[in-house]
């Protein structure tokens, strides 16, 4: 498995303290774990959130990564240090909650997710945000190979699909994409304005 580093978190949450890692909670019973609904249906990004509780404490310790699976892999993580359960639940997972409806998962799909989306960005050469480095440890014991669902990568035709967000430099991944598959292997699609996306290939570029 690759080494890798991560972009940047984005928001906060009332009731959490950022941390500068989570290597202590990496041994911590799994409190719980949620995965976004629909996280499978085709362009969709997936939420994934993993909190461990000490058993001595009582803290919760918390990841959440937003996965672009079919190209950038690990847009954003976030981690938090909550001194209890009910802190954990007006925190960081009343945020994920409120922007995303969530359901119950196993921890090894989600690391499976997770880094699979990881892997898959880093062959395209884009690295995930520098947060995942702190978050990574509250994947602790997941087997992703004992996960029989599948996670399919790319979009259509198996090509990378990249789709742009508010805090995405679009003429840098594009070049990087021509860069890493070559003019005609990728598909993009780029918010020309409100209210008008535009289904786009490299070829469209010129």
């Amino acid at each position: 498995m690759a080494k890798h580093k991560q972009k940047s978190a984005q928001g906060s949450t009332p009731q959490a303290k950022p941390v500068g890692g989570m290597a202590i909670a990496a041994g911590w019973p799994v409190h719980e774990v949620l995965l976004s609904r629909g996280w499978d249906q085709p362009h969709a990004l997936a939420i994934v959130l993993i909190a461990r509780r000490s058993p001595n404490s009582g803290k919760v310790a918390v990841a959440s990564f937003l996965v672009d699976l079919s190209c950038l892999g690990v847009k954003s993580a976030q981690v938090r240090l909550h001194k209890d359960v009910a802190e954990y639940n007006a925190g960081l997972r009343a945020h994920i909650m409120g922007r995303q409806p969530m359901a119950p998962a196993d921890l090894n799909l989600a690391a499976k997710i997770v880094l699979t989306g990881l892997e898959y960005a880093d062959a395209l050469g884009f690295k995930p945000d520098p947060v995942f480095a702190q978050a990574q440890p509250l994947l602790s014991g997941a087997d992703i190979a004992a996960c029989p669902t599948p996670v399919r990568t790319g979009g259509p035709e198996g090509k990378p699909f990249f789709i742009n967000g508010p805090y995405d430099d679009v003429d840098k991944v594009i070049a990087q994409l021509r860069r890493a598959v070559g003019e005609g292997n990728f598909h993009y699609l780029i918010e020309a304005g409100p209210g008008m996306p535009s289904l786009l290939s490299d070829d469209d570029l010129g």
